[in-house]
């Protein structure tokens, strides 16, 4: 079954009452962040769903449902608070002026709210190199883990771009600085769900372009 983004996160919610929830929010790049996540769990044929704004990277279908333990979700500034996420990453948080968010302020408390809302036991990642994530998601909360992630080592030759691991260097197909964090997020948050980083660093040196 597919699920669609106009879908109310209420909806969603009811059909993955059961389910692991693992939103995925920020202004820029969650949508990569997202098909990472989505393209390493299908590299490896683990059973999860997932919802994502726009068919990329190689991703066809923006949806599934199926009786699977996880769902991975791409949340909107307007919709992340519905899902009463388990785990929850964020990417960035850049505000600019709209009806809905007419201050920095209001808008950095929406995602301050989004990880207050975490339950107990509840895991938040955040990108230590965004300045207002980084403030948000060190913020001391009861019973929750908070793990920063930073902007993943790599180096380019030739106009082809590497992960550095150690020794290692990982030939990637996607690059610049953002996508090298949600590279680095993506990793931090599939070791929680049993995705090694030897595991990690195979499959997203074919995650397409």
């Amino acid at each position: 079954m597919s699920l669609s983004m106009t879908v109310q996160p209420e909806a969603i919610l009811q059909q993955s009452v059961d389910k692991q929830r693992i939103v995925v929010t920020g202004t820029r790049g969650r949508t990569t962040l997202t098909a990472i996540l989505i393209y390493v769990l299908n590299y490896y044929k683990r059973s999860f769903d997932y919802l994502i704004s726009a068919p990329v990277h190689g991703i066809t279908e923006t949806s599934r449902m199926s009786d699977a333990p996880i769902i991975v979700i791409e949340g909107t500034e307007q919709n992340m608070l519905g899902f009463k996420h388990h785990i929850g990453i964020i990417s960035n948080i850049i505000w600019s002026a709209s009806e809905e968010f007419p201050t920095e302020d209001d808008y950095v408390k929406r995602f301050d709210k989004f990880a207050d809302n975490l339950p107990k036991a509840g895991l938040l990642l955040y990108c230590e190199n965004d300045p207002v994530a980084f403030v948000v998601g060190a913020k001391p909360r009861t019973d929750v883990l908070s793990i920063a992630y930073k902007i993943h080592p790599h180096t380019s030759e030739s106009g082809n771009h590497f992960l550095t691991s150690g020794k290692d260097k990982v030939p990637v197909n996607i690059y610049g600085s953002v996508n090298f964090q949600n590279i680095s997020g993506a990793k931090e948050l599939l070791k929680r769900v049993g995705i090694s980083s030897d595991q990690f660093y195979k499959a997203i040196s074919t995650f397409p372009l």
